[in-house]
């Protein structure tokens, strides 16, 4: 039998709570079944849910490495509490009936030790003896240049389109422009611009709602909301035309490590991305939020996690995007109060002042540790540069609406019917919630917070006309608070 103890086990576990719901399992005597493999690298087990049928939880282990653990149960976590509850079984010494590795669990680690051994393979080979890259056939570089050429063509109807929308003037005959609005997202999705189709379907969409909402207020808001995102369209219609032109008159038909590439609708696989050399080498990351979105014009649920590097103190996102239509496809992501250490994190090419997209699938979970705490709060910085920086970085027209940032913080002033935040120099930051409201946010005031850091999203408030922020987390010498207000 494999030799387990807690302190094995708690790393494994995604968060707190499903190490202490695995236990509880295991305690209460859900597993009905338990079995392994001669060798000690696979068990499994039959465990009681809350549904009717008996989960299927499996862990393979692998000398060196993390066990794989798998669970047919719909959880969002990874692993979950019943295959964290498998490990406590193995833990326990309980009794595990002898059986074969069934086929399907052979192949998925063949295949995991052929991708390993191809890493090792790349990694050892020594630059010099790498066989050079070969030239784009010809028949590659034609189907580059006909792909960059529809998208050009792509950019131009989207540019007349805009133009004659802004001459009719935006809420004039929407309901006669939806059949021409269908057939340019479908033109757009044709040539290669999901980038631009996706910004125009929230464009139209937000006009749409502007034009059935009764009250003045809320007509305005989506109204500012249409204009922003006709800016975005305008501003990338004229500088993606830019740079696809140079591309292709440069003959550039490998992707380059510019913005706009993925603004434009561009997939990069996760080898594209170390090519480049957008790669985070010999870090580890804690995350800071977790929030899940809803954009009902694109129907399409987002998992947002903003992270930090301790080694530098740089903040990330990982995104994970699940539309409605595939739901039942891509796993909701969580939150989580780990650590995760990798040789090296891909990511993303960003916007000035905009957090990079970063890539998580391959990190090993650590717990934290205080001196890890310690280290965030000394990444925080003052209000004042904090402020300006996310002032330059909302100026960007491409970025995101909001700039992620990690601000000092001495205390919370309460003032009439504001909340301020303010740093160990005294000066003050207006905060709000998700709602738009400040009356929650006086429970902040209550904090002893001692020596300690807020991270948050600035955003331009329209109506206020003035820089406010929105508080996600409160970092202590303790750990991680998340506000979520």
């Amino acid at each position: 039998m494999r030799t387990l103890s807690e302190q094995d086990i708690r790393p494994l576990a995604p968060n707190d709570s499903a190490f202490r719901n695995g236990k509880k399992i295991s305690d209460s005597g859900a597993f009905t079944e338990r079995v392994c493999s001669k060798d000690e690298s696979y068990y499994a087990g039959k465990c009681k849910g809350s549904g009717k049928s008996l989960y299927q939880v499996s862990a393979c282990f692998e000398e060196g490495k993390a066990p794989v653990i798998r669970c047919s149960c719909p959880s969002r976590q990874f692993p979950c509490k019943h295959g964290i509850a498998l490990l406590f079984e193995i833990a326990a010494g309980k009794d595990f009936a002898e059986t074969e590795i069934p086929e399907d669990i052979v192949k998925k680690q063949e295949k995991l030790k052929k991708r390993d051994e191809k890493k090792s393979e790349e990694k050892a080979e020594p630059a010099e003896g790498k066989p050079q890259a070969k030239k784009k056939s010809a028949s590659g570089q034609t189907a580059f240049r006909k792909k960059t050429e529809k998208q050009l063509e792509g950019l131009l109807l989207l540019d007349e389109a805009l133009s004659r929308r802004m001459k009719l003037g935006l809420l004039s005959g929407l309901t006669n422009t939806k059949e021409e609005d269908a057939l340019l997202v479908k033109r757009l999705g044709d040539s290669y611009l999901s980038g631009p189709q996706q910004l125009f379907k929230r464009f139209t969409f937000l006009l749409s709602e502007a034009g059935a909402a009764r009250e003045q207020a809320k007509k305005e808001s989506f109204l500012r909301g249409a204009v922003r995102e006709l800016e975005k369209l305008r501003t990338l219609v004229r500088r993606g035309s830019a740079y696809l032109t140079e591309r292709l008159e440069a003959k550039a038909g490998e992707p380059d490590a510019n913005p706009l590439y993925d603004a434009l609708g561009g997939v990069r696989k996760k080898e594209e991305l170390e090519a480049l050399g957008l790669t985070l080498a010999e870090t580890a990351l804690l995350q800071l939020a977790f929030e899940v979105c809803y954009d009902e014009a694109k129907r399409e649920f987002l998992d947002l996690g903003h992270w930090i590097s301790l080694s530098d103190g740089t903040l990330y996102r990982e995104m994970n995007f699940r539309p409605l239509s595939a739901k039942n496809y891509i796993a909701e992501k969580d939150s989580s109060d780990r650590r995760l250490r990798a040789e090296r994190f891909p990511y993303y090419p960003a916007f000035p002042g905009e957090a990079a997209r970063i890539r998580l699938e391959d990190a090993t979970a650590e717990q934290p540790e205080a001196a890890d705490f310690a280290r965030i709060i000394g990444f925080a910085a003052p209000i004042a540069q904090a402020a300006k920086q996310a002032a330059k970085a909302l100026q960007s027209v491409l970025a995101e609406d909001k700039a992620p940032a990690l601000l000092q913080l001495s205390d919370v002033a309460v003032k009439e019917d504001a909340v301020y935040l303010r740093d160990v120099a005294g000066s003050l930051l207006r905060i709000t919630d998700a709602n738009g409201s400040e009356a929650a946010l006086r429970l902040l005031s209550q904090f002893d917070t001692g020596k300690s850091a807020v991270f948050g999203l600035f955003f331009a408030d329209e109506v206020r006309r003035e820089l406010c922020f929105l508080p996600q987390s409160l970092v202590t010498g303790r750990g991680i608070i998340r506000l979520m207000l």
